[in-house]
């Protein structure tokens, strides 16, 4: 394209003469690369385009769990069923996929030089953060990646280079994360990204290595990565800034936390994605009344009873025999997820209202029975198509708590003072009795790891599941811990007990289980790239 632009801007400086000031004239009525970087506004307005790309609202967060243990689609994942080819491009590896990171770097590129002010600090720290954010979807997917700093052109040697290791994506994106830190501000009237944003991706990103390390029996010190998160989560925490939403409504506060209208100074957004009439809107609530998805019969077995203990062990626990049955004396998370027949389903304008007779095996609603609510809005106005203004977390404030616990656990100093302040509170919302750091109890059904965990961990591991079910994180989680083998169990792919046959529905008829393959861990280079640059090693497996 410069090329090209460079031929047109010759031709037409032989058609106009030889006037020694065209060439340093810029189309006074459009914005051009050399006259738009000059102040730090610009950098500011610049860095703006990246926010849609923290949540797309076209992509239900949902729909993420469909690759993990939680969910069953109606149609089975070709990725997690081991149906899923090496791509001959695209994958994930295309131009298309790596701009946002040459966008943020071609902005970096050009900030050397600019008089720094407020909002160059600020969109200084927000560009650094973005390239954190979108190689940490990029370490996730491939796992060693090739660390770009600049905006490259066709010419550039790193576009050959082979990938960087784990360890150097890692820490480059902790520096980028430690400069953003160092220049976002606390507060943002604006609802751009702020400190405690930066800090809690910080955390994330830190968990995540540290533990796949761990239990992927990976080079590099993953209890010193494991304390980057820790130290991380603490600095959010100790601001006193956030909290756990609840209005001391047990049976309502988890299901309405997650449709509101207005996040905005809700204590658990941390970072919040908001919608406005006719300026922003999304069709999320619209997909969550048809999805082509339910939870798994795993999933849902794994909640607790009221009296803190697990199905498998506690007297109150009225089995599966009726569908209503399993909803007795649950933790009141398990009511405010997974739909159940005295919950309006729909709720019409003019005051009507809609129930649905369970259980109900449809595949474009429900292949399961088990209905995803949890986001989903009953009222007929969030289901015309595109016009939701429901808001939606980006870093949550208790996804973080349960985050923070498991750091804690994986260094072995999770006591209880850190247990009272991380996972009790989110149980205090729904007044469920507290874990103990000793558990009491050891559940029959707890999964099984390929490597073995503390009952603590476990207990933890099962809050986290429960907590941000449907949040889209639960298949980082398994490729994290190694535990892609869970996907074996047959109750990860059945559903509610079917009536007419008297047990679980059997979601791909003829096929009761599935196999595993640690390739799935990370997912394969695009044919094309690896010829195009004979640099790039493939993922094991592949």
């Amino acid at each position: 394209m410069k090329k090209i632009l460079f031929t047109t801007l010759i031709s037409a400086f032989l058609v106009t003469g030889c006037n020694d000031n065209f060439l340093e004239r810029f189309p006074e009525d459009k914005i051009s690369d050399g006259n738009f970087w000059k102040t730090g506004a610009d950098f500011k307005m610049y860095a703006a385009q990246f926010y849609p790309n923290l949540y797309d609202a076209r992509l239900a967060w949902y729909t993420l769990d469909n690759f993990s243990d939680n969910q069953v689609p109606s149609s089975r994942n070709p990725y997690t069923w081991g149906e899923y080819p090496i791509p001959s491009s695209g994958g994930g590896w295309d131009k298309a996929d790596w701009l946002p990171i040459r966008k943020v770097n071609y902005a970096l590129d050009r900030i050397a030089g600019v008089p720094e002010d407020a909002a160059l600090k600020l969109a200084h720290g927000e560009l650094r953060f973005f390239r954190a954010f979108f190689y940490f979807d990029k370490l996730k997917k491939f796992g060693e990646v090739p660390w770009i700093e600049s905006s490259l052109d066709t010419e550039s040697e790193e576009l050959v280079a082979p990938r960087d290791s784990r360890e150097t994506v890692v820490n480059k994106m902790l520096a980028d994360l430690d400069f953003a830190i160092q220049s976002l501000p606390e507060t943002s009237t604006e609802d751009r990204v702020t400190k405690f944003a930066a800090l809690t991706l910080k955390g994330d990103i830190a968990l995540y290595e540290g533990t796949f390390r761990k239990y992927q029996k990976k080079e590099g010190d993953y209890l010193a990565i494991l304390k980057k998160a820790v130290e991380a989560y603490e600095a959010v925490i100790s601001s006193g800034r956030f909290g756990v939403w609840s209005t001391g409504n047990p049976a309502k506060d988890y299901f309405d936390l997650f449709v509101q209208y207005e996040l905005k100074g809700n204590p658990e957004g941390i970072l919040v994605q908001r919608y406005i009439t006719d300026k922003r809107m999304h069709n999320n609530v619209r997909q969550l009344g048809e999805p082509y998805t339910g939870y798994s019969k795993d999933f849902v077995e794994s909640y607790l009873c009221i009296d803190g203990l697990p199905i498998a062990l506690s007297p109150l626990y009225k089995g599966d025999a009726n569908f209503a049955d399993e909803f007795i004396n649950r933790d009141p998370r398990m009511d405010q997820s997974v739909y159940q027949s005295k919950r309006p389903y729909r709720i019409f304008d003019d005051g009507s209202t809609t129930y649905k007779p369970m259980p109900e095996f449809q595949n474009n609603y429900s292949p399961t029975s088990y209905f995803i609510i949890k986001g989903y809005s009953p009222y007929e106005r969030d289901r015309l198509p595109s016009t939701s203004t429901t808001d939606d977390f980006v870093f949550r404030y208790g996804k973080l708590l349960v985050s923070y616990a498991e750091a804690k656990a994986e260094l072995g100093e999770c006591t209880q003072a850190v247990l009272d302040k991380t996972v009790n509170l989110l149980r205090d919302r729904v007044k469920m009795p507290h874990l103990k750091a000793e558990v009491g109890f050891v559940d029959p059904n707890w999964p099984k790891w390929e490597v073995a965990i503390t009952p603590l961990l476990n207990e933890i591991r099962r809050e986290r599941r429960l907590e941000t079910c449907a949040e889209g994180i639960r298949w980082d989680d398994l490729v994290r811990w190694g535990a892609g083998k869970l996907l074996e169990n047959p109750k990860t792919m059945q559903g509610a007990k079917d009536p007419a046959t008297k047990a679980n529905r059997v979601i791909y008829p003829g096929i009761t289980a599935r196999t595993w393959n640690n390739k799935l861990y990370l997912y394969p280079i695009p044919l094309q790239e690896t010829a195009l640059n004979p640099s790039l090693t493939q993922n094991p497996g592949w």
